[in-house]
């Protein structure tokens, strides 16, 4: 596949992107700003958002007791006016460490300071995404604030922003300072599920090359991420492995492919889901072996972050906020059919808000293959020039 040039390589900065790109993202900011005064005064409606299971596992884990036990989860959660079915926090304990100040205050606080952050790590990764794709003044990094998956885990405080935070400044730092982008992907062990094939080709990439450093800053990062939990709650582990046993997953629908191919063939052997995600760490070790001579991550690595998202064993529509750099990568890159063809796949994502439809929804399903085959078809037919990662500045 062809390195493209940047967007204002080519005679796109017209009008009438720019205004389009602009009074989409007034109308969403300012839609955004009514829902959030409108709707978040009340404990009650802090309650009913994901945020509520990060809050209760802080809580949990504050007073020593197992933020994985789902009985005392769903009674505070209850407690604060939760209606829904029983939501416990999925992610390992290395990612605790997050929702540790969240167990010193109440709700409302609690969300507070959770939207700050989620606030502070989407600006920063669309801010740094811009800086990668060569600080262009046409307007496309205002696609990072539209995006839906991301609005919608800003909303509803799932954990996917940090994701994106932790992957963007691996990609921004891997050459300057490998042991801060090595650390910066303890984030990325918030949904590891999300990386199967980005890692693999990591983990060989830095032993071909021999930049330890980047495993040092990863392996400290982690190993701090992971003693954290321990001081609190000796046997965290332990009980993260009893909640993953029984956590539901294998009987819930997730509207992914691979979720799809195990419905398909065999809806008893979980196993199969799993199967994607295998044939896609063998693709990625052939994509880095083809390109190892001249391998650089910010030209390579976004094909291989929405690889790594489609072929996920699970993975749910606020997940797909992390395939952020991938979006911006190929949209400053495009043709303006390709834009054009962009919108209408935002106006599409968008529709999930619009409807309150459900995250298990098979309406999900087309979301991951339609911006792989988006890329794939933007990145094929683009204008060839100098690679980006030479204009990135500091």
């Amino acid at each position: 596949m062809s390195t493209l040039a940047p967007l204002d390589a080519i005679p796109l900065t017209n009008t009438f992107f720019r205004k389009l790109l602009r009074g989409i993202v007034a109308g969403a900011l300012l839609a955004v700003s009514i829902w959030f005064l409108a709707y978040t005064t009340s404990t009650e409606s802090i309650a009913n958002r994901d945020f509520i299971s990060y809050w209760a596992a802080g809580q949990q884990l504050v007073h020593g007791e197992n933020p994985y036990d789902a009985q005392s989860i769903f009674a505070i959660e209850r407690s604060v006016g939760w209606h829904g079915s029983r939501l416990i926090m999925r992610n390992p304990p290395s990612g605790l460490f997050l929702t540790l100040p969240l167990g010193m205050v109440r709700p409302k606080a609690g969300y507070l300071l959770w939207s700050v952050l989620i606030l502070g790590a989407w600006l920063g990764s669309i801010h740094l995404l811009w800086i990668m794709n060569g600080r262009s003044k046409n307007g496309l990094h205002l696609i990072g604030y539209v995006f839906t998956p991301a609005v919608a885990c800003f909303i509803h405080g799932q954990t996917a922003m940090f994701v994106l935070c932790g992957l963007t400044l691996f990609l921004y730092f891997h050459r300057r300072r490998p042991m801060l982008a090595g650390a910066a992907l303890v984030l990325c062990a918030l949904k590891p599920h999300l990386f199967l094939p980005f890692g693999t080709v990591l983990l060989v990439w830095t032993i071909a090359r021999r930049v330890y450093r980047v495993l040092a800053g990863a392996a400290i990062a982690l190993a701090i991420s992971s003693a954290v939990p321990l001081i609190l709650d000796p046997y965290i582990y332990l009980q993260y492995a009893a909640m993953a046993r029984t956590s539901g997953v294998k009987t819930e629908f997730i509207p992914t492919l691979s979720e799809l191919l195990r419905i398909a063939v065999n809806p008893n052997a979980f196993w199969l889901q799993f199967l994607p995600a295998v044939a896609g760490c063998l693709w990625a070790i052939w994509y880095f072996l083809r390109h190892r001579a001249v391998w650089d991550w910010s030209v390579h690595g976004p094909l291989l972050i929405l690889f790594s998202f489609v072929v996920a064993p699970y993975a749910w529509f606020f997940d797909t906020t992390v395939i952020l750099p991938s979006i911006f990568y190929a949209a400053y890159r495009a043709r303006p059919t390709a834009l054009v063809v962009l919108f209408g796949l935002l106006a599409l994502a968008g529709v999930p808000l619009l409807f309150a439809t459900p995250p298990h929804s098979a309406w999900f399903v087309w979301s991951s293959p339609a911006w792989l085959a988006w890329y794939v078809w933007t990145m094929r037919r683009g204008p060839n020039s100098t690679r980006l990662s030479e204009r990135i500045e500091s």
